[in-house]
């Protein structure tokens, strides 16, 4: 069974109800520690870091698409966020965890995987803040590391075939900042760096 990435709740920053916002430093991470995904998507007491990354072109908007398949919970809802979970391939083998350092490895991973894209395609990589969201299932167990890129290339993004995602283009902050079909999570980023 696959290991990822995992933050006893008692560890994590000051958690609202909702929101997305700025911290200073990733030191709470320091306490993070490696466990099955199935232990850790029922159990409250465990957050998991999901680093989360908004693409955006050189007009600033930002790179939507629509989920067709994955995670049941969140089949045919629309996201401007590219990530995933911190699998242990992502961290530096024996060494003690590198947060920022097994993010961007994670990130990296997760945009080669869902869109065959690699660093060549992102500038200016960097961390924005976090996301929480308290009000389902799925979100008292997960947290969010938002980051930002600019993307590169002249034609967006184009899903790997297979990854169920359905590219819808970049557009403004604003037009997802309080779309019902947008996840929670992307509305919350989409607000923040409006």
């Amino acid at each position: 069974m696959p290991l990822i990435l995992t933050l006893p709740r008692i560890h994590a920053p000051a958690l609202p109800e909702t929101g997305c916002w700025p911290v200073s430093d990733l030191d709470f991470l320091q306490h993070a520690q490696w466990q099955s995904r199935a232990q850790a998507e029922q159990n409250e007491a465990w957050l998991q870091p999901i680093p989360y990354l908004l693409l955006r072109n050189a007009s600033g908007h930002i790179w939507c698409y629509q989920r067709s398949g994955g995670d049941a919970r969140l089949t045919g809802r629309c996201s401007c966020g590219v990530g995933g979970h911190v699998d242990l391939q992502d961290a530096q083998p024996n060494a003690a965890i590198d947060p920022l350092a097994t993010l961007r490895c994670a990130l990296l991973r997760e945009v080669a995987e869902e869109l065959g894209a690699g660093s060549a395609d992102l500038a200016q990589l960097s961390f924005q803040g976090l996301i929480f969201e308290g009000l389902s299932p799925i979100g008292r167990v997960h947290l969010g590391l938002l980051f930002t890129a600019h993307w590169l290339p002249d034609l967006p993004p184009r899903p790997v075939a297979g990854e169920a995602l359905l590219g819808l283009g970049f557009r403004p902050a604003s037009a997802m900042a309080n779309n019902a079909d947008f996840e929670l999570w992307s509305q919350l980023a989409a607000r923040y760096l409006s």
